[in-house]
């Protein structure tokens, strides 16, 4: 089939199929340990990477004098505009001291949104607006593709976390997120098909992963 022989294609579906097993790993963590979750909670960490693959997903290309670079901190600007309580967390964001980066900023705003119990309806809000993410986005690009609404739909879930994230001292601007696969490997312990489905899926996924996670030390954010 010529669908599943793009890369832009695969790679969509690779990385919604991660951001559901994170999602649920979360959500049932929450559920199990009935506690707030911090910082250092391994599989929260790897939602944040697992969602800037997603926002990063065929990102055009910005030349400026400084040379070229690709953020996600420019498509999450335009949340404010489509939802104007987001400008609190824009503002919380440019007012944290530290923070040198599109990248460090993007960061920030995505782990504010999560606390706030605000993140799915903000990223429904912006892959609403395909008009408006074309300016960031290349074709075939996760966030102007279903699998872009199915993600944040899917993020509705994540509102029974408290999350409890603490910024200070984090280094946002240049920690390099990697995909730590085996993390959804070891949930192996769901008998139903569509968990095993997406088992199947992972199993199928980890070259690609590693190919990403290599391609990850090496880009520029």
């Amino acid at each position: 089939r010529a669908g599943f022989r793009d890369p832009m294609t695969l790679e969509r579906l690779n990385l919604m199929n991660m951001a559901k097993l994170s999602i649920k790993s979360l959500i049932e963590a929450a559920l199990a340990l009935g506690r707030s979750l911090d910082s250092d909670y391994a599989p929260l960490q790897q939602f944040f990477v697992i969602l800037e693959h997603c926002l990063k997903h065929g990102l055009k290309v910005k030349k400026s004098f400084l040379g070229q670079s690709k953020s996600f901190w420019g498509p999450l600007e335009l949340v404010e505009r489509l939802c104007p309580e987001a400008a609190e967390i824009a503002v919380s964001v440019r007012d944290l001291p530290g923070l040198k980066t599109p990248v460090g900023r993007g960061r920030a705003w995505l782990r504010l949104a999560l606390m706030q119990k605000t993140l799915s309806d903000y990223m429904k809000a912006l892959v609403a607006r395909k008009d408006l993410l074309s300016e960031f986005y290349e074709p075939g690009s996760l966030m102007l593709e279903e699998e872009g609404a199915v993600i944040s739909g899917m993020m509705v879930g994540l509102n029974v976390l408290d999350a409890n994230l603490c910024m200070k001292g984090e280094d946002l601007d240049t920690q390099v997120g990697i995909i730590d696969f085996t993390m959804y490997l070891k949930d192996g312990s769901s008998s139903d098909d569509n968990g095993n489905a997406n088992m199947t899926a992972v199993l199928d996924q980890k070259n690609y992963l590693e190919e990403l996670n290599r391609g990850l030390k090496s880009c520029q954010v």
